[in-house]
């Protein structure tokens, strides 16, 4: 036979299950909301996040999943800036194959752009390459840290 004291609450006239039910639970659910949208990202979030950055041709996003400390950093900030300068741009990016090792990610990207130029020849160029990258996370961000070819990022050709 095993006998309890009698239950005095959790102070202030609750008993247990009602301060559960009034303070715990909600503190938990809340918790639990919070940690859905403080999910962990990934490479695919910042790939797609610049093929999106690309499309409404924003310079200053697209720069921000690249390591402003790589070589070529200065290069692409270049390309990325005329090119959403000059062009309408369509983006989309596939990821073919990731490779992770020692929080690298090496990623073929099957990458389709649309550019169009404002200018009054109106002219339309497709690209469709297969891009080569290497990723790695930068306070939280999944940033490019190589690229090839770097060509894919060159302005429209106009003729």
């Amino acid at each position: 036979m095993r006998i309890t004291a009698p239950d005095r609450g959790a102070g202030r006239g609750f008993s247990r299950a009602a301060f559960f039910a009034r303070f715990v639970a909600p503190a938990v659910v809340a918790a639990g909301c919070f940690s859905a949208f403080a999910a962990e990202k990934t490479p695919f979030d910042s790939i797609a996040a610049l093929a999106a950055a690309l499309s409404q041709s924003d310079p200053d996003a697209a720069l921000d999943f690249f390591y402003s400390k790589m070589a070529t950093f200065a290069e692409i900030e270049q390309k990325v800036e005329a090119l959403t300068a000059q062009d309408d741009i369509s983006c989309a990016i596939d990821v073919v194959t990731d490779t992770p090792a020692d929080g690298v990610h090496k990623l073929d990207l099957d990458w389709f752009m649309q550019l169009k130029s404002q200018g009054d020849s109106g002219q339309l160029e497709r690209r469709r390459e297969r891009v080569q990258v290497e990723m790695r996370q930068f306070k939280g961000v999944w940033k490019i840290t190589s690229i090839s070819p770097i060509s894919i990022l060159d302005p429209i050709r106009i003729q």
